[in-house]
């Protein structure tokens, strides 16, 4: 079972419609960011407050559970948010960060509209090389 990790970003707003249609370059910057060592971290974190809005931990903890409160595969812990559905195979985990929401998944929910706004986002799977506006994967 082939597990992802994809890092999410709220892109400010400037820099969107700059790069909404050239989200390679964006990708280049995060990678570059993720990619720095140890001793450069604070130079890398002033880049990514200039790329970035911060998360709004609580707003998104609460839309995400009130999305899916009903679900019987979901459950909530802290920032943690955790979709087991043993039927369909699925095991997603999503962590709320005031940078970035984190999500691991074995199965890229196809409504991943249910687990978070699909405006101003932007995923990155580093060690897949994969990028995307999330509001160009989802069609409400």
């Amino acid at each position: 079972m082939l597990v992802r990790t994809f890092y999410i970003f709220k892109i400010n707003r400037e820099l969107q419609i700059l790069l909404l249609e050239h989200p390679y370059t964006l990708f280049k910057t995060l990678e570059s960011i993720y990619l720095l060592d140890r001793e450069s971290v604070s130079i890398g974190k002033e880049m990514l407050e200039q790329l970035t809005k911060i998360i709004d931990t609580k707003a998104y903890n609460k839309m995400i559970y009130e999305k899916n409160k009903d679900n019987d595969f979901y459950l909530k812990v802290g920032n943690n948010h955790r979709i087991y559905n043993k039927y369909r195979g699925e095991e997603t985990n999503i962590y709320v960060k005031n940078t970035h929401i984190l999500l691991t998944t074995n199965v890229l929910p196809q409504n991943i509209n249910l687990f978070l706004p699909t405006n101003d986002l932007f995923v990155c799977d580093f060690a897949n090389r994969d990028y995307f506006w999330l509001s160009k994967l989802v069609y409400n």
